[in-house]
């Protein structure tokens, strides 16, 4: 006859569960741990000897005997583990400060008073489906998404959960990219609209994909007329790690060990730096000379000729660009969304490399020209990698089709 299945029944210590057969109580404590190999095991202990259940899987991973496990936890708040983990981050300056946004912002008063322990898988799929249903944008959940994933999986290789609710949990649905493409003659409206003074800016844009915060740090020592090239290695920034104050940064925006990108200069690019240093000569300021893993008080100093100054004489930053340059002048233009909202400057970014793609220039070279990762330029730009099964598909059926055959005549 097949063995009737154990009925357990829990006991006032929730780590502990007791197996209960006809004939009684079994007087001892019955665990389903994990060994060594990674299989599920069963160890039944004596009542007298008093373990819980992570006190048991300690002995079984080799704890001495004798020795007192670390004790769990059981009160520790996500609130409390979040500042933890925080503090232990080694990043960039930009990005920790978007993890202490998120955390402060959107995790906290979704999941600040829960014990961690207490956090269910259920509860992070809700949480998701309740994202997925919100007015946040795509990106913007997902980047919450990823911080308290993050944070769980932390939580549980320092031991202070059993398991990670965030496991096998797919996170917020993100759409694909709908950023506007500027047309050539907008691209040129904008630069004929421009102040003289600030003109070059949005062309470093459109024609070379450089970040808002690269175009203001160009300096007069970036262009090689003679080979067509433009290093990008500097940036301006105002952040909190330089007290919001702008500085000129020897660093690229998103890649810390990347010092450098070189991007091919059109020769209307060369022609207008070669007029605007004749009308405009730049002016020497102090650089930080950013080296990884430290911090801006503690890097060496430099000096570089930077290209734009407000009228105030500071450095270029985005209010004053945004605000008094680049919004005035889309108005004026009319140039709008299909949603009649304003393109921002990231969107001449977009059109560098849209155009770029669609013209069939390998992904991988197209990276490297921008300073990204050839995955990131997959996710954002698939639609248009699609679109080259239509350009290219003709030569690439070419390349399979089956040779003409050639008739061999007897020499007689």
């Amino acid at each position: 006859m097949p063995r009737k299945p154990t009925v357990y029944k829990r006991c006032d210590c929730p780590d502990r569960i007791r197996p209960k057969e006809k004939n009684g109580c079994i007087h001892g404590w019955e665990y389903n741990l994990t060994n060594s190999q990674g299989k599920r095991t069963r160890a039944t202990i004596p009542e007298s000897v008093g373990l819980t259940q992570a006190q048991a899987q300690s002995a079984l991973d080799g704890l001495a005997p004798g020795a007192v496990p670390e004790p769990v936890e059981a009160n520790l708040i996500f609130r409390q583990w979040a500042a933890d983990w925080l503090s232990r981050r080694r990043v960039k300056e930009t990005s920790l400060e978007k993890y202490e946004i998120a955390i402060r912002v959107h995790l906290n008063p979704r999941w600040g008073r829960h014990r961690l322990r207490s956090i269910k898988k259920a509860q992070v799929e809700a949480w998701i489906q309740e994202i997925e249903d919100s007015k946040v944008a795509n990106s913007t959940g997902e980047g919450h998404w990823k911080v308290f994933q993050m944070i769980m999986k932390d939580a549980l290789q320092n031991g202070k959960i059993a398991s990670n609710p965030t496991y096998e949990v797919d996170g917020p649905y993100v759409g694909e990219s709908t950023s506007y493409v500027f047309s050539q003659d907008e691209c040129w409206a904008i630069y004929d609209t421009f102040p003289e003074r600030y003109r070059l800016i949005p062309m470093f844009g459109f024609a070379c994909g450089t970040r808002q915060a690269e175009a203001f740090g160009m300096c007069d020592d970036v262009i090689d007329p003679s080979r067509s090239l433009l290093t990008v290695r500097r940036q301006v920034l105002k952040i909190k790690e330089t007290r919001h104050k702008r500085l000129l940064i020897d660093r690229l925006k998103t890649s810390p060990r990347l010092n450098s990108k070189v991007a091919p200069t059109p020769p209307y690019l060369l022609e207008a730096v070669a007029e605007y240093l004749e009308r405009f000569p730049p002016r020497a300021t102090e650089t930080v000379l950013w080296e990884h893993r430290k911090k801006i008080d503690d890097c060496k100093r430099g000096s570089a000729r930077a290209l734009f100054w407000t009228p105030r004489g500071n450095l270029m930053c985005r209010n004053y660009f945004n605000d008094d340059l680049w919004k005035p002048a889309l108005l004026k233009l009319g140039i709008k969304d299909k949603d009649g909202n304003l393109p921002t400057f990231h969107d001449l970014r977009h059109t560098f490399i849209s155009t770029c793609l669609q013209n069939g220039i390998p992904e991988h070279t197209v990276a490297a020209w921008v300073g990204d990762s050839v995955e990131e330029l997959r996710r954002t730009y698939s639609h248009l990698l699609k679109d080259h099964a239509d350009t290219h598909g003709a030569v690439a059926a070419s390349l399979t089709a089956r040779p003409k055959l050639f008739v061999v005549r007897d020499a007689a």
